[in-house]
């Protein structure tokens, strides 16, 4: 009777969350983002903005973007295995040693690469620039890594124009 009762208990658990930020909980309460240091973390930084003159790919944009990457990096302790500019968003598979470095990589890296795009400064503010909150997702070593990796190698491919645009399809629903 008690492995039954513990295996019942086990059943009610919880699945642990791997998704955060993007549309995924908007209008909803916070939650902390799910971050693990052993694991590599999907980010993807989306502006609707970003058009023009403040294209993440324009002219000094995209040179000043791959420089703080690999600045902050460094700086932060956040090893970065795979980016793509495609001019509207960013995709970075990166892995931090800890938590705060992973945390404190994005908010640095979000908000100085707004900052530069936007010409913000002090007395000269801008607004929002990110359309939402930077989607993250906590991705398994293995294969589930390997086609992350893929996935963002073919934007950085698609942004320069060496593959056509082929939307992602779309994912089953899967019950909670």
């Amino acid at each position: 009777m008690y492995s039954f009762v513990k295996q019942l208990a086990f059943t009610t658990i919880p699945k642990a969350r791997t998704e955060h930020g993007g549309a995924i909980r908007q209008g909803k309460r916070k939650l902390a983002r799910p971050l693990d240091p052993k694991r590599p973390l999907h980010l993807v930084l989306r502006s609707e903005k970003a058009r023009g003159r403040l294209s993440l790919l324009y002219g000094q944009n995209w040179r000043a973007i791959e420089r703080l990457t690999a600045k902050l990096s460094r700086r932060y302790g956040v090893r970065v295995y795979q980016f793509a500019n495609s001019g509207n968003h960013l995709h970075l598979l990166v892995r931090g040693k800890t938590r705060k470095g992973l945390q404190d990589f994005l908010r640095v890296f979000s908000g100085k690469i707004a900052q530069f795009v936007t010409g913000a400064k002090k007395g000269h503010a801008f607004g929002k620039f990110w359309s939402a909150l930077a989607y993250s997702r906590v991705v398994e070593w293995g294969r589930a890594f390997t086609e992350a990796k893929y996935y963002v190698l073919r934007n950085e491919l698609e942004a320069d124009g060496f593959l056509d645009y082929r939307p992602q399809k779309p994912k089953p629903a899967v019950p909670t």
